[in-house]
């Protein structure tokens, strides 16, 4: 027996009869694919890369850690069996809720294994909770965070301007909330101007662009306050006004907001962040609209009063004049008491056309900035830039064609011009060219000698000759 580090053949089992079969399984070994380590690490990551790189998978976290760095590492489970997962940093920062151990939830991403250590895993680049109270969770996760950090204290929140002139609205201009709240503004006659910034409120997308219409609006400048909303929906149709970045986005907002999300029954995390929510859009403009209302019935109530005033007045001349009509000590200044009183009466009714006068005018200007108001809706102006950019598209249409029209004649001229200094053209009227074996044309009887090949290209084809001689023309 011969003995070998970590091999021992054994020549009793080889004998001489089996020294072919010995030959045979040793060509085999040599004629293996033997793989490394990383060889094999390598193929089946490619293999999951390729077939795995779009899955669902659905189970319970378990052993959930969140790194310093921004990354979670967890594993999901079920009954039978765990899988190991990771979300990196750029996933799970858009998360909308912080996974925690026990939770249900759907994970979607890529299978990968970790060449390193050779550890299987999925990769996670969304997760959402399971369950009918998945979005609730959410919303409670985000509340208990902003919360936490203050933004919800009464002392940050400020009141809205008494008289509102300028109005911010961040919503949907085909929904109904806008076309409500521009109805209530115009109902109180209210002379505000009204900006508005187009944008989603539902579905992906939407939080950003309505923290972006926020953005919008106070670098405007001018804006006295904003209102922000929708109208009602399901939980998911109002889960942007639920989202971070919406709720950091009002809070920043220098100018006072007013949160009009859904119905009264509705409260969404920008309610809580806002500085005043309003049950409804509507009741949004009741909120502005109201104060506006109040000032014209002030008006109308002051007047009401010094109407009263000067019949007051008058009811008191009148009697302290019949009084002293009545005593005889008084009666030299008779004439003089009914000149006075012809005087105040005068002056009474010069007074009160004087009023009635400054309350028409008053009547008047609120009259004519609800109309201008109306002009200003969006609509109105959405229908003008419609109309001009149709008359614009059709003058660029015309003018198109006309270029190319233009384009296609100097096209077919150039073209034929071209045709007819084409060699190809001359080779149809019955001319050749003659060419030595390099490619080079022979343009004089010098440049080749009899037994030579040449080719002649014709108008269809090529021609391979043999030189049988020559002659040069005298005089060339």
């Amino acid at each position: 027996m011969v003995r070998r580090p970590g091999r021992i053949l054994r020549w009793s089992r080889i004998g001489k009869g089996g020294q072919g079969a010995y030959n045979a399984v040793m060509a085999e070994r040599q004629s293996r694919k033997v793989l490394s380590v990383s060889d094999v690490n390598r193929l089946v990551a490619g293999m999951l890369g390729e077939f795995f790189s779009d899955v669902w998978v659905e189970g319970e976290v378990s052993n959930f850690k969140a790194y310093p760095s921004g990354h979670f590492y967890f594993a999901l489970k079920d009954m039978d069996a765990q899988l190991p997962a990771v979300c990196f940093r750029s996933a799970a920062a858009k998360l909308r809720f912080r996974p925690e151990d026990g939770m249900q939830v759907v994970v979607h991403g890529r299978l990968d294994l970790y060449q390193v250590s050779g550890k299987f895993q999925i990769v996670v680049d969304w997760m959402e909770p399971k369950g009918a109270g998945a979005l609730q969770k959410a919303f409670e996760q985000l509340k208990k965070k902003l919360a936490a950090e203050g933004l919800f204290a009464e002392e940050r929140k400020r009141p809205l301007p008494r008289l509102v002139r300028v109005l911010g609205i961040v919503t949907s201009p085909a929904g109904a909330a806008i076309h409500d709240m521009l109805t209530t503004l115009g109902r109180h006659r209210a002379p505000i101007e009204v900006v508005l910034y187009p944008a989603q409120v539902q579905g992906e997308g939407a939080a950003e662009q309505i923290a972006e219409g926020l953005r919008v609006l106070n670098g405007r400048g001018g804006v006295d306050a904003i209102i922000v909303g929708r109208g009602g929906g399901s939980i998911e149709d109002l889960w942007p006004f639920n989202e971070e970045v919406v709720a950091r986005a009002i809070a920043a907002s220098p100018v006072p907001v007013i949160s009009a999300v859904g119905h009264e029954v509705d409260f969404t995390i920008s309610d809580f962040v806002a500085d005043v929510r309003a049950a409804t859009p509507t009741a949004a403009a009741e909120l502005v609209a109201g104060p506006w209302e109040e000032v014209r019935r002030g008006i109308v109530e002051a007047f009401g009063v010094i109407v009263e005033s000067i019949e007051q007045l008058l009811a008191d001349g009148e009697q302290r004049l019949e009084t002293l009509v009545k005593d005889r000590a008084f009666e030299v200044v008779r004439s003089r008491l009914i000149e006075l009183r012809q005087r105040v009466e005068r002056q009474t009714v010069v007074g009160e056309r004087a009023v009635r006068q400054k309350v028409r005018m008053a009547l008047a200007r609120w009259n004519e900035l609800g109309r201008r108001l109306t002009v200003q809706h969006p609509g109105e102006r959405l229908a003008r830039q419609r109309a001009r950019l149709q008359v614009q598209l059709a003058a660029l249409e015309r003018r198109m064609t006309m270029s190319l029209v233009r384009s296609a004649t100097r096209l077919a001229r150039s073209a034929g011009r071209l045709d007819g200094l084409s060699p190809l053209a001359s080779l149809g009227r019955g001319y050749s060219i003659c060419q030595k074996p390099d490619g080079a044309v022979v343009t004089s009887v010098g440049q080749v000698e009899p037994g030579d090949r040449i080719g002649v290209r014709v108008s269809d084809g090529r021609l391979e000759c043999d030189v049988m001689g020559k002659q040069e023309e005298s005089g060339k």
